[in-house]
Order: structure tokens, then C-alpha cells, then sequence
């Protein structure tokens, strides 16, 4: 191709896009395109604020943004090591001491030494008595202090300024401790608390051979994953790595499943804006095909076509990609303008990567979506000139459908980087494409015998759905696509906000009081029924270690499955009982029944036997300080580790060496005015221990609220699209409906016959489209709510009686006002053009 020839085909491609977009041509072809990229970079970047804001919020359940932890000294190499990555790090050592105060008073307490970077995430919360005015600090205690939580102070009857002794040294209390952002970090044992400096450790000489300390050093910074990946290289047996995941149960599902939502709704607003581009870029195609046969008379080459039209797109998806990126940015930016005082916090600020996706997924729909009925225009002949009847180079719609098909699974997969969500979608997309089709032509023909017995509107509205059966079934599958997806993610909204809302509801327990002996319980539970304090059932509780599955001694098995996650070597509380809690669920074998008392049977949480490969009738043995117990498994039961409830991986269907030694645990609320009654417990009965988790609910709380928004402004983004979808699919038959209505109209059809009809048959349409898109979303919403969000399956009964109303009122206003240019142009126009 010559240069001249070149610039021709430049300057021409340049007049070509300026017409086009004047005369109105590329309005549903750039709305399209821009709801694709704007859908997807205004998520993308919402999103990516949302869960970089979501695990700072969560890395303070670490105070950090990992730790490495373990029953021995961390190396000094891995703390070097982490720095030269540029990384914070603060060491916090964890152990058991006697704290001694006034008038002879001790207590059996929890030391937490932290170094002076404590915490590098979060803050402390202090007072200067116990309950009262709390203040915030974002360091702990200097050395020579010690921070005491309230229950400490009750039992050692100290206030500020006293000197309390811990093991050999004495230390001055400061500060009354309030809340720790990593209080939940080392499960129940935590408590009471002392809080000292990691200065005064070798002086309190608490810490000696054989003493049981956990060692934790924490890690905060933008290389975290690179520190990581280096560490886990190296052989490490008693430390593991613990991440924001790691952290909290109820924080790790309210993360993965608010992912996996913003992923999907990501990958919807994919889906729709690609097929609402590849219906307009078809009606685009068309209507160009005289331009072509025109311009080939003339002497353009179907070479010199193709690299016309091809720079037609490039330069729109130029120009539209640009401002769908910034219309992405602005919509994000004004949502978290008009609803910042909704949030919790500032915001974290977002990556690059959500740009470019937009960028990636604006060119990518363009050349999957638009470009094929483009290049198909280099085989339209020059004889069409002469007769517009005369098929063009077209693609038909079955490899329309089949190319946009392969280009929407790469797409959200690439997307999501989530193969179930690849699969539910492509299931979706089969329901509503063999299944609609097939239906469609059924529930039309019927249409068709109904519109005997109507009016003359009614007729001639419904027996159009017969006259354009192939068309207006391919419309179904369209508008039934497009409102299943819609129908998943606002019924998955739904579901998802009514869980975590019964997650936590009122009255959630927020108190946990474990090491309640026999001979303490009925004095506990007259305190409670006294103070009218509800309470979760009483569970006895002993430590021990699961030794052998089936004769194979766990840390040989643990070596040969090589599970992920926990540490399956170490000690589990377990308890019995006969009674199934509300939050468990038996998946495999049945629950206990009377008989079962007098056997040795457990019951195995699912998660824990699929790592360690545990089956319904395998033998476990347990040691229990020194002293071992086999028994069988009989059944497996899901565990709802976000109630905040107690819970146990083991169950044992009888009590456990005759409940010698065993200690029991409950879990209660109180109120903020209640929390003085805690002093009462504890001077009664100094042997409990009672553990606050108002602050984990509360983070718990927070993040949630969070995700909530997130997904309201999200299921918006998406919804726009979905009703672009529908525009442009009734613009694409706009020409076919221009032509009859001329010709009804020339006949003396009036302008309200045509509208009536055309309503008629868009309402006729939309609710046909919406009983088989309810179809479709009831079944993809059973795939995803059981394997993908874990979480149960509910039929939506109401969305059977209210979906086929509002939808048949939505796309038949979306049809009329989308169809109201039909009646105004005059027919001797369109004529013409015929």
C-alpha cells in the first residue's frame, strides 16, 4: 500500500467516524463500549480501594500486616532479613507468670513484652481506671511500666501508680489496658493480660528452660509477599507464617466471600457491556453495507475496507476507552464523595492495575466484539449499490453468538482469575441460550393463538412476535441474559447482606469465660440468671493431641499429604456432648444418639478430616497429658466458625477419660453498663478466665459495613449496564420496525395503533424473557451459593410472581421510548431508502 493511498485511507477513515458520529450512527456503539470500560474500571478501582482498605482495617487483628510465630526464639537473621526488604518489624513474646499485688493478692496472668515498634498496625486503647475514659496510643508501655487490663486490677486490687510484682522484678502500672489490635491473635490464653516492655523480660526471670512462651515478630510493609516467598524457602519447624487470612475466622470468610462477589459482579459488568457492544457494532455493520458497495465503485479494495474500518475503530476505541477510564474514575470518586461519612475511615488509595484492565478489557471487547462484522464488510459486492436487498458481508448470528461466547469466557476469566466463577457464568449462558431458544419459539407461538380472542392493538403486537420469531427469539435470549445476570447478582447481594447480618446479630455473645470447674458452675450461672444473662450452653473442655489416624502418627501423615494451614501437630481443645449446636451441620454420617454416650466416637469438622484425608470409620487415637485414647470416627459436620460461638474441630460423643481434669466454656453478653459485673465474676471466682471480644466484633462490624457498600454501589455500575444492554438490542431491530411501521402508516395505521403494538409486543417479550431468566438464575444461584460463597442455597419464591411484572413493565418502557423515533420519522423517508 502506498503512502498516498495511506494517508487517503487516513483522512477518509477520520470524515467516515465525524459522519457517523454526527448522524447518530455510533450512540449505542460508544454507549457500549464506554459502559464496558467504565463498568468495569469504576469496580475495578471502587473494589480495589474497598479490599486494600478492608485488610489494612484487618491487619490490625495481626497489628501487622503478617507475623511469624513460634514456640521458639525468633532468629535474628529473619528480622534482618525482613528489613533489608524495607520492611517494619516489631517482636512481641508471649508467657505465663504470677503478677503479685496489694495485700498479698496474685493472679495467674498472660505477659505480652512488646518492643517499643509495637503495634505497627493498629492502636492500643488505655484509660486510667478500670471502664473508664478510654484514650488512644500507638505505642505500648516504655520500660519499667506494666499495662494492666481491668480484670487484673479487680484481682490484684492495685490502681495507678501502685507497684505490682511479676515473677523477680517489680514494675510501676501506668495504664489500665483497654484494647489490643491483636487481643484475638493467640486464641483464649491471652488473658488476663499484663502488658510490658520486651526490656524487662530477662529481669522478671519468668522466662527459663522448658517455660512456654510464643515468640512472635511482626512484619508491615509493601514487599510483605516478596519477604514471603523468600522465608518459605527455608526449613522451619516449630515457626508458621500468619497472614491477614490467618487471622480471624469471621474476617477470612466476610474477605473471601465479598472477593468472590466483587469478582463475579466485575465479571458481569464484562459480559454485559460485550454483548451490548457486539449487538451494536452488528446494527452498526448493516447499516453500512451501501457505504461499502459505494465506496468499492469507486475503486476501494476490500484490503483498503478492511484497514478503513479497522482505523474507524481504533481511533473510537481510542477516544472511548480514554473517557470510560475517566468517567470510571470520576464515578468511583463521586460515589466515596457523597457517601464518605458512611465509611469507617479514609479509604486506602487504589493500584494501577484496574486502569489497565479498563484498558485491556475496552480494546479487547473491540476486537472480539466489534471488529469481526467489521472486516466482514470487505465482502459486501459492489452490486448492492443498485439493490439494498441483496445480502451483504455479515456475520450470521449463530457465529455471532459463538464468537462473543469464546471471547465472554476468556474475558471473565481473565477477569476474575476464578474458574468457578468462569463455569457458573458459562452455565448461565447455556440455560439462557439452548433452553430460551428453544422455549422462546413455544411461548410465542402461544402468544400468537392468545392474540385471537384480544383487540386490534393486541393482534397486531403479538402477531409481530410470530412474523419475527428467529429475530425476537434471538431478543429473548438476549434480554434473558441480560436480567439473569442482573437476577444473580442482586439475589447474591441479598443473601450475602442477610448473613452477615445474621451473622452478627443483636445480643451476639461478647464475652467468652473458659477454666470453669464443676464446683464453680452453678455459682456462674446464678450470677447470670441473677443479672438476667443470657448465655450459650456450658461445654467441658480439655486440651489434647491428636497422635495417629489409622496407626500412621500424624506428623507422618501431616508429611506425606503436606496439608495447607494449620499446625496439625498441635493441641485442639475438645469437648462432648450430645447435643448438635445451631451453628454445625452433619455433612457425612449421622449425630450422636443416646447409645453413643457409652462409645468412643467423634465427631470430625469437614475442612480438618479433608486436609488430613480423616473417612467415617478411621480410627484416631488422642494423647491427653501422656495418656492415649482411641476411638472412631462417626460422623462429619460443617462448622460456622464466624457465629463468634464456641466451637470445636473434635467432639467426642462421651465424656473424655471419664472428664477428669476437664474445665468448662461459655460465651455470654453483657452491655457497656453490665461490664462492671465482670469485677463481681472474677473476685468470686479467680480460677476463670474471661475474655472480651467487643473488639473483634466490632472490627468484625466495620469491615462488613464496608463490603455492604461496596456491593450496593457495584450492584448500581452493573445494573446501568444491564439496561444498555437492553437499549441496544432493541436499537438493533430499530431499521426492520422503521420499515414496517412506513408501511402500516402509508396503509392509514395510526401513530397510537403502532405505539399500542409495539408496547404490547415489548411487554410480551419482557415477560417471557424474565420467566425463562429466572429459570436460569435460580439454577446458576445454586451453584454459586453452595460451591462458590458457601453459603445456603434459598429458592427466591417472591422473584417468580414480582420478576414477570417488572420486567414486562421495564422493557416495555425500555422498548417504546428506545423505538418512539418508529412513529416520527415520515414513511415517505423511509420509503426511499427501501
Amino acid at each position: 500500500m502506498s503512502s498516498n493511498t495511506r494517508k487517503t485511507l487516513s483522512a477518509l477513515t477520520v470524515k467516515l467516524l465525524w459522519r457517523d458520529w454526527r448522524g447518530g450512527e455510533l450512540n449505542v456503539l460508544i454507549a457500549a463500549l464506554l459502559v464496558a470500560v467504565t463498568t468495569v474500571t469504576g469496580i475495578g478501582l471502587f473494589s480495589d480501594r474497598i479490599r486494600n482498605s478492608i485488610l489494612d482495617e484487618a491487619s490490625s487483628l495481626l497489628a501487622a500486616d503478617a507475623q511469624i510465630s513460634g514456640s521458639q526464639p525468633i532468629e535474628a537473621q529473619w528480622q534482618a532479613q525482613a528489613q533489608s526488604y524495607g520492611l517494619e518489624t516489631a517482636n512481641v513474646i508471649g508467657f505465663q507468670a504470677i503478677a503479685f499485688g496489694n495485700d498479698g493478692k496474685l493472679q495467674l496472668a498472660s505477659i505480652k513484652a512488646v518492643s517499643s515498634e509495637y503495634p505497627l498496625k493498629g492502636v492500643l486503647e488505655v484509660s486510667n481506671e478500670p471502664y473508664g475514659e478510654v484514650s488512644v496510643v500507638t505505642q505500648g508501655p516504655k520500660p519499667g511500666e506494666a499495662w494492666l487490663n481491668s480484670r487484673v486490677v479487680a484481682a490484684l486490687g492495685v490502681s495507678i501508680g501502685d507497684v505490682i510484682g511479676v515473677g523477680d522484678t517489680d514494675l510501676t502500672v501506668t495504664k489500665v489496658l483497654v484494647k489490643e489490635p491483636d487481643s484475638q491473635s493467640g486464641g483464649l490464653g491471652f488473658s488476663p493480660r499484663v502488658m510490658i516492655n520486651a526490656e524487662d523480660i530477662d529481669a522478671t526471670g519468668a522466662v527459663q528452660v522448658g517455660s512456654r512462651v510464643q515468640y512472635r515478630l511482626l512484619l508491615a510493609g509493601d514487599n510483605i509477599e516478596a519477604f514471603q516467598e523468600e522465608w518459605s524457602q527455608i526449613e522451619v519447624e516449630h515457626h508458621r507464617w500468619r497472614d491477614v487470612t490467618d487471622a480471624n475466622e469471621s474476617v477470612t470468610e466476610t474477605l473471601e466471600r465479598a472477593e468472590s462477589f466483587l469478582l463475579l459482579a466485575g465479571a458481569l459488568g464484562v459480559v454485559l457491556g460485550g454483548v451490548a457492544l457486539a449487538l451494536a457494532s452488528k446494527r452498526y455493520a448493516n447499516r453500512q453495507l451501501s457505504h461499502v458497495a459505494l465506496l468499492k465503485t469507486l475503486g476501494l479494495t476490500p484490503v483498503n475496507i478492511s484497514w478503513l474500518y479497522a482505523g474507524n475503530l481504533m481511533i473510537l476505541g481510542a477516544i472511548v476507552v480514554t473517557l470510560g477510564l475517566a468517567l470510571g474514575w470520576f464515578l468511583h470518586w463521586s460515589f466515596l464523595e457523597v457517601f464518605s461519612g458512611l465509611f469507617p475511615r479514609e479509604l486506602e488509595p487504589a493500584t494501577a492495575r484496574p486502569l489497565l484492565i479498563g484498558v485491556l478489557t475496552g480494546f479487547v471487547c473491540l476486537i472480539a466484539f466489534a471488529f469481526p462484522p467489521m472486516w466482514m464488510l470487505r465482502n459486501t459486492p459492489p452490486s448492492r449499490v443498485l439493490r439494498s436487498d441483496m445480502a451483504g458481508g455479515t456475520l450470521s448470528q449463530a457465529k455471532t453468538m459463538i464468537l462473543g461466547g469464546l471471547a465472554v469466557i476468556g474475558l471473565v476469566y481473565f477477569y476474575s482469575k476464578s474458574f468457578a466463577i468462569t463455569i457458573a457464568i458459562v452455565i448461565a449462558g447455556a440455560v439462557a441460550v439452548v433452553g430460551v431458544s428453544l422455549l422462546a419459539r413455544a411461548m410465542i407461538y402461544l402468544a400468537k393463538k392468545l392474540a385471537s380472542r384480544l383487540g386490534t392493538t393486541w393482534r397486531l403486537g403479538l402477531a409481530s412476535l410470530q412474523r419475527h420469531s428467529s429475530q425476537n427469539s434471538f431478543q429473548i435470549v438476549i434480554f434473558s441474559m441480560s436480567l439473569m445476570l442482573l437476577f444473580i447478582l442482586t439475589l447474591l447481594r441479598t443473601s450475602l447482606l442477610s448473613q452477615w447480618q445474621d451473622q452478627l446479630p443483636e445480643g451476639t455473645p461478647n464475652h467468652f469465660a473458659f477454666n470453669i470447674f464443676e464446683e464453680d458452675r452453678a455459682g456462674l450461672e446464678s450470677i447470670f440468671e441473677r443479672n438476667d444473662i443470657q448465655s450459650t450452653p456450658f461445654y467441658p473442655m480439655i486440651r489434647g493431641r491428636l497422635t495417629y489416624v489409622n496407626e500412621e502418627s500424624i506428623a507422618d501423615r501431616v508429611e506425606r499429604l503436606k496439608p495447607d494451614g494449620d499446625d496439625f501437630r498441635r493441641e485442639l481443645n475438645n469437648t462432648w456432648s450430645n447435643t448438635l449446636a445451631e451453628d454445625n451441620e452433619v455433612v457425612e454420617g449421622e449425630w450422636f444418639d443416646a447409645e453413643d454416650a457409652t462409645k468412643n466416637l467423634v465427631s470430625v469438622e469437614q475442612d480438618y478430616a479433608k486436609a488430613l484425608n480423616i473417612q467415617i470409620g478411621d480410627e484416631l487415637t488422642f494423647s491427653f497429658g501422656g495418656q492415649e485414647v482411641k476411638v472412631e470416627v462417626d460422623n462429619l459436620r460443617t462448622v460456622q466458625w464466624d457465629s463468634l460461638s464456641p466451637n470445636f474441630y473434635i467432639i467426642f460423643s462421651a465424656p473424655i477419660l471419664g472428664g477428669a481434669g476437664a474445665a468448662n466454656l461459655t460465651s455470654f453478653y453483657l452491655d457497656e453498663s453490665q461490664k462492671p459485673l465482670l469485677v463481681e465474676i472474677l473476685q468470686a471466682y479467680p480460677t476463670i478466665t474471661v475474655i472480651e471480644v467487643d473488639a473483634i466484633i466490632e472490627q468484625i462490624q466495620g469491615i462488613v459495613s464496608q463490603v455492604t457498600l461496596a456491593i450496593e454501589f457495584i450492584l448500581s455500575l452493573v445494573l446501568i449496564a444491564g439496561l444498555i444492554v437492553l437499549i441496544a438490542s432493541v436499537q438493533a431491530t430499530l431499521d426492520s420496525r422503521l420499515k414496517e411501521s412506513a408501511i402500516l402508516r402509508t396503509l392509514g395505521a395510526k401513530a397510537q395503533l403502532i405505539r399500542g403494538s409495539l408496547a404490547i409486543e415489548f411487554i410480551a417479550l419482557g415477560t417471557l424473557a424474565v420467566v425463562l431468566a429466572v429459570l436460569g438464575a435460580e439454577t446458576t444461584l445454586y451453584f454459586l451459593q453452595t460451591e462458590l460463597l458457601n453459603i445456603e442455597y434459598q429458592p427466591s419464591y417472591g422473584l417468580w410472581v414480582l420478576g414477570p411484572v417488572c420486567g414486562g413493565i421495564l422493557i416495555g418502557l425500555v422498548g417504546s421510548l428506545s423505538t418512539r423515533k418508529v412513529v416520527k420519522v415520515a414513511p415517505m423517508t423511509v420509503l426511499r431508502q427501501l
